[in-house]
């Protein structure tokens, strides 16, 4: 039995929870035999049992509650005298008795049992090896795309302009000297044709004179919101012109979109890629991480040496490559 002294030295330290447990129901191993027990052990001898009353024949609760049993046993496990609480099913040993026999009671754990889930949750690891293969296929995807693929046609501008308006040219409007009266006029036929009270008459007597170019299609109705825009352009020399070069620029740009549509383009010069001699071919890497996603040889250059342009694809991903190059003929 340990001296008095270190039993007072074991207590202090103790946390204030295990040292009051203590103090209240003492443990029957560090007390003196012929020691009177104390008030609290004289109405409940074991405070983490039920206790039936002997006067009325009642059960009652523990005095600790299940969680307070938990909360003491840890303490006393870290401090090392688990040993000293009376008995608990919170207890380390009722632990480990409890699952020695009967084992883990979690469904689906054991060997040929399944788990009784929802069925995306059965089938989550049949999935997830779904896509971790497509995702390895994707490089070896990516470059049959390219191969098989076509450009996308990109669709031809459905707004009218000012010109179709109006129902004039642009080559007409160059060739007069001052187009100002032929402007005026094509705006209030403008007016008057696309009329909403009027809009239901095949024509109209001013139409009649009208070359069969300039005059506008039934079919399609302006608004004066339109008309006048466009008759406030096409009057100013400076907004005309101007206008002009946007329209070329945007007709130009369509063209070229629906010859040749790449996405992620990156522009270089033939000098600044390196040269691989072993392979005979120049290289650069991507930004996908492929050290050499680009790579093309003399015999593709060849092919578009009257261009000057030549477009490479990457091998591991979508981005384009545009390398310029000059043919250099030997004198």
């Amino acid at each position: 039995m340990a001296s008095p002294s270190n039993l007072v030295q074991l207590a202090k330290s103790l946390p204030e929870p295990l040292q009051r447990f203590f103090a209240r129901w003492p443990p029957a191993a560090l007390v003196a035999p012929g020691t009177s027990p104390t008030p609290f052990q004289e109405q409940r001898p074991n405070p983490f049992r039920f206790y039936k009353h002997p006067v009325t024949g009642r059960w009652q609760d523990p005095v600790y509650s299940q969680r307070r049993q938990m909360q003491l046993v840890k303490l006393a496990r870290e401090h090392g005298v688990e040993e000293l609480l009376p008995q608990t099913n919170k207890g380390t040993e009722y632990q480990l008795a409890q699952r020695v026999e009967h084992g883990l009671r979690v469904k689906g754990t054991g060997v040929g049992q399944k788990v009784k889930g929802h069925i995306h949750e059965r089938h989550m690891i049949a999935k997830m090896e779904q896509r971790r293969k497509a995702m390895l296929e994707m490089p070896k995807l990516i470059r049959a795309w390219k191969k098989k693929t076509h450009p996308p046609q990109i669709m031809a501008l459905t707004s009218p302009s000012h010109y179709d308006v109006l129902g004039l040219t642009p080559t007409i409007l160059s060739s007069l000297p001052d187009p100002s009266t032929l402007i005026k006029q094509a705006y209030r036929r403008a007016l008057l044709r696309h009329h909403p009270d009027k809009a239901a008459s095949s024509s109209t007597p001013s139409s009649a004179s009208l070359p069969s170019h300039s005059r506008p299609s039934n079919s399609q109705l302006y608004t004066v919101d339109q008309i006048t825009q466009a008759f406030t352009i096409l009057s100013s020399p400076h907004q005309r012109s101007t206008y002009d070069a946007g329209l070329r620029l945007s007709r130009e740009n369509a063209c070229d979109s629906q010859a040749r549509f790449q996405t992620g383009i990156e522009n270089v010069d033939l000098d600044d890629l390196p040269f691989d001699e072993e392979e005979e071919r120049w290289y650069r890497s991507c930004r996908c991480g492929n050290n050499h996603g680009y790579a093309f040889q003399e015999t593709d250059l060849e092919e578009v040496e009257h261009e000057g342009v030549l477009m490479v694809g990457c091998q591991d991903c979508s981005l384009w490559l545009k390398v310029h190059f000059a043919v250099v003929e030997d004198a």
